[in-house]
């Protein structure tokens, strides 16, 4: 049945298209900075802060994974209903996300948290890498280059979104 939608069952619960939505075609980009923060835009609302002198030495992959997790509890009730390909230029976290699972303890902790928050929203969730270049805003940004951004992406509000504190790093990443 070419160009109809249908209706598939997962979990209890019914997706109203098959088709995955890239992270380009909603505007949702993630990245993250091992030494200086983490950024999250969707559409104009944006996310950026700094890492805690404890997390610059924390692997790379948890820091990237982060982002994706925080911008699921953030903005996931945008884009119930869905199935989301997750864009991100790290190839350990699209493996971890495709695979949803890691022997490293604290990034189990961050899988946990993104499955439960695709469930919370009804979100069929996977990965694929997407080079570097491509993600010019949340780079700009999980560096805290706001100025940069703002010049790439006028379009930004002018103040980011608050993180509530049960998401902030300090209480994800512990």
């Amino acid at each position: 049945m070419r160009g109809k939608s249908f209706f598939t069952l997962s979990m209890g619960r019914v997706f109203l298209q098959q088709k995955f939505l890239s992270s380009q075609t909603i505007k949702l980009y993630t990245d993250a900075s091992s030494e200086l923060g983490f950024a999250v835009v969707f559409g104009k609302k944006w996310v950026a802060g700094s890492w805690h002198k404890h997390f610059t030495s924390a692997d790379i992959t948890l820091l990237e994974l982060y982002p994706s997790v925080l911008a699921t509890e953030m903005f996931g009730k945008y884009f119930a209903n869905h199935c989301i390909l997750f864009m991100t230029d790290n190839i350990g976290v699209v493996d971890i996300i495709n695979k949803t699972t890691s022997k490293n303890r604290p990034i189990m902790k961050l899988v946990r948290q993104l499955v439960l928050a695709c469930l919370k929203y009804n979100i069929l969730f996977r990965s694929c890498h997407i080079p570097g270049y491509q993600n010019v805003i949340a780079d700009h940004l999980s560096r805290l280059q706001i100025d940069k951004a703002r010049l790439v992406a006028p379009w930004l509000d002018v103040a980011p979104a608050r993180i509530p504190d049960s998401l902030r790093p300090a209480v994800l990443l512990s």
